[in-house]
């Protein structure tokens, strides 16, 4: 075998390294809603919440109601059982998120950071 000759030959310059930016970000302001609407929203997910024994077994029925007329109807003109469905889907999964997630600011309990089951 004969001798390696290196491509290109020109000798390599170091590469332009350039500085990133740094731009200083400021925090989002805290939304600034009343203790009115706290209150309002903590009333809606107390009955909620309480009667989330019974709501959990009937809106999934009412669901895959909607999603068998959905089938059936689903070439018929003017109808809309598509998006009948997807109205109903869209408002059991929020309001399964709003029971199951979320928890009100005068029911979060702050003090135990970091324990086993803890919501924030």
């Amino acid at each position: 075998m004969g001798d390696v000759l290196r491509f290109p030959i020109t000798p390599r310059q170091p590469a332009i390294v350039r500085q990133p930016v740094r731009v200083a970000i400021a925090d989002p302001p805290a939304p600034t809603w009343s203790p009115i609407v706290d209150t309002i929203i903590a009333i809606v997910w107390g009955i909620t919440a309480l009667s989330w024994i019974v709501l959990r077994f009937i809106i999934p029925v009412v669901v895959f109601w909607q999603f068998l007329r959905m089938i059936w109807f689903w070439d018929t003109p003017s109808v809309h059982a598509g998006w009948q469905f997807l109205a109903y889907f869209a408002g059991y999964t929020a309001l399964y998120y709003f029971v199951a997630v979320y928890r009100p600011k005068s029911m979060r309990d702050d003090a135990n950071r970091g324990g086993r089951n803890v919501r924030k």
